[in-house]
């Protein structure tokens, strides 16, 4: 079970620290052997703990005592650093998540995705970890995408426009269906259905998208606009990712979206491995396993929610 398997990660991690920070006597030795020898699982999960300390540049456990003295600052300050990673990979997507929800009318959690029926009876269909505010007035119908990717269908009304923010940049909704993913430094629109209006206000003209296009911005302008597939760029309302020669690193970019941890490529070589296929977005581990067995891949697994993946 997941829960007798994390009892054990965090019983191996504190043998390795106790081992690792130095004056480790005969005894304890003794003592470390014979737990590493009670259960399989226990080798398993100390030689997890190894890998990722050895990433880190430290050297691998040779079982015997070591009557080392007390750790180097530098050390000191790296195990409190890891610690920290540690915590903020749990929490700081809570941590942030709190002032967006505050100002939201409409929000999803990690791994959610939501339908929203708007009073004019226009949809928002909410990816996960994504926010929206509401403020629909007489004169326009006004949208803010505060985070994460929704497709917005619209109701028609002549009379008041429907305009999405993200980003400092605005879509306009000259039709139906439109799809718009906040990027962090801007912004992505691609259109399912009818013509959307994107502009960036002070900069440069709208230029208008047709069905299958795409185009991104950031405060420096809009870049070209791209043909692609939209219900492949949008498989996330059916539950899947669609990768098609996507680089590693984005493959696991996007799984991280939909996964309640982190996972981390710790081999930068390869971040531009390609990757093709249909994935479930439901669990994202699965996935991951399928990545490693596809590419000859390994990963470390400090419980479910910190994942590092090498070779």
């Amino acid at each position: 079970m997941q829960d007798e398997r994390d009892t054990i990660l965090d019983q191996a991690a504190e043998w390795y620290m106790r081992r690792d920070a130095g004056g480790f006597t005969a005894a304890e030795g003794l003592r470390l052997r014979t737990w590493l020898a009670a259960d399989p699982r226990h080798r398993e999960a100390f030689d997890e703990i190894e890998v990722t300390w050895s990433l880190m540049g430290h050297a691998a456990f040779d079982d015997r005592p070591r009557a080392a003295p007390a750790p180097p600052a530098w050390r000191r300050q790296l195990m409190v650093a890891t610690a920290i990673a540690a915590s903020i990979v749990l929490g700081i997507g809570y941590l942030f998540d709190i002032p967006t929800r505050l100002r939201a009318d409409a929000y999803t959690a990690t791994g959610e995705t939501r339908l929203v029926r708007l009073d004019d009876g226009s949809t928002v269909m909410l990816d996960t970890a994504s926010a929206i505010a509401v403020d629909y007035t007489q004169q326009a119908r006004r949208i803010r995408l505060l985070g994460g990717e929704a497709v917005f269908t619209v109701a028609p009304d002549t009379g008041r426009p429907f305009l999405v923010e993200s980003q400092n940049g605005e879509s306009r909704a000259l039709g139906t269906a439109f799809a718009v993913r906040d990027d962090g430094a801007g912004a992505t629109v691609t259109v399912l259905e009818s013509k959307v209006g994107v502009a960036l206000p002070d900069r440069q003209a709208e230029i208008r998208l047709t069905p299958g296009q795409q185009v991104s911005y950031t405060s420096l302008g809009l870049g070209p606009v791209e043909q692609v597939d939209a219900d492949v760029e949008t498989a996330w309302r059916r539950g899947k990712l669609i990768f098609v020669d996507k680089p590693l690193g984005s493959v696991v970019d996007a799984l991280n979206r939909y996964h309640r941890g982190r996972i981390q490529i710790t081999d930068a070589a390869i971040r531009s491995r390609p990757v093709s296929g249909v994935f479930e977005i439901g669990d994202p581990l699965r996935v991951l396993d399928a990545l490693e067995a596809s590419l000859d891949l390994r990963s470390t697994r400090l419980t479910s929610y910190l994942v590092l993946l090498h070779r």
